[in-house]
């Protein structure tokens, strides 16, 4: 019978959320900032930094979903890792020994950015080879060793792991299994073979950046635009061309958000037309906005 071991949350749970939180209200703060902006200069340099803090959250979000989803598993076939999208499995019969991090007699070296929650990455050891980190407590490490690499990995109940191991290891193998290993970049590889997903994210980006074109050649024939209407439903006062900037920067936006979503449920057994629609909606907000532009300004 299988039994689950989680890795330790809180703390990275806090850090992530903390994070992902404060990056989203520094967004919106420098976007509230570009509305209040008369200038145009400060407009768009308070939009560009918008953007670039805005780069670290589907990241910081990615971390914290795999964080959540992060899983070990052992029975007599083997241990099973599931960290976010990716899922190892180590075969009984590969696993060489087990011990402590703590036991041995040199420091191991640590992924660059790893903090709580989020110990993930490679590096190699001149004794052990190469160590893969899937762990989420660089304080309380326990190296698996197969016959191709040590994993490092974190059990909150690191006791209770090293006896559920032993429990299976003496029980035998019945029905062997071969070595699994399944990764992010396996499913952006598997989105690209896909022709239909190939297409309607080529098709989502490309109208992003159609939209993002079209913008920059009408803002220098348009000191002003009318944006939005007042409670009686009248045209709002004209406000500066630069702000036409947001359409395409939210459709860009917007843009990763389905990506990810679909990437989610693309990988889902039985959601695969469900990922398709998802990424579908990509082209929806670049062909509104486009329209949107048209409207304002003919």
């Amino acid at each position: 019978m299988a039994q689950d071991f989680k890795p330790p949350r809180q703390r990275g749970f806090i850090l992530h959320f903390g994070a992902l939180l404060l990056n989203l209200a520094v967004v919106g703060f420098l976007v509230l900032q570009a509305l209040n902006q008369q200038e145009r200069g400060f407009f768009i340099l308070y939009l560009i930094i918008g953007v670039f803090e805005f780069l670290p959250i589907p990241f910081v979000a990615y971390r914290l979903f795999a964080l959540l989803r992060s899983l070990y598993t052992i029975d007599r076939e083997g241990i099973g890792i599931q960290w976010g999208l990716r899922e190892e499995m180590i075969p009984m019969a590969d696993i060489e020994w087990m011990r402590l991090a703590s036991d041995l007699a040199f420091d191991l070296p640590l992924p660059p950015i790893s903090v709580q929650g989020a110990v993930l990455g490679s590096r190699h050891h001149r004794d052990l080879g190469t160590i893969e980190y899937i762990a989420s407590d660089p304080s309380n490490l326990l190296l698996v060793a197969s016959r191709e690499r040590v994993f490092a990995i974190s059990p909150k109940d690191v006791r209770g792991f090293q006896n559920a191991f032993t429990n299976s290891a003496e029980l035998g193998s019945i029905a062997p299994i071969s070595a699994k290993s399944s990764r992010a970049n396996f499913l952006i590889a598997a989105l690209f073979n896909d022709r239909v997903s190939r297409t309607l994210l080529l098709l989502g980006f490309i109208f992003s950046v159609g939209l993002l074109i079209a913008t920059s050649f009408i803002i220098p024939i348009r000191e002003s635009i009318p944006l939005g209407f007042n409670p009686i439903g009248q045209a709002a006062e004209n406000s500066p061309s630069e702000r036409l900037l947001l359409l395409p920067v939210l459709s860009l936006l917007m843009l990763v958000l389905d990506i990810s979503l679909g990437a989610y449920l693309y990988r889902k057994k039985g959601y695969r037309v469900a990922s398709y629609l998802v990424f579908a909606a990509s082209l929806i907000m670049p062909l509104s906005f486009f329209g949107v532009i048209i409207f304002l300004v003919l």
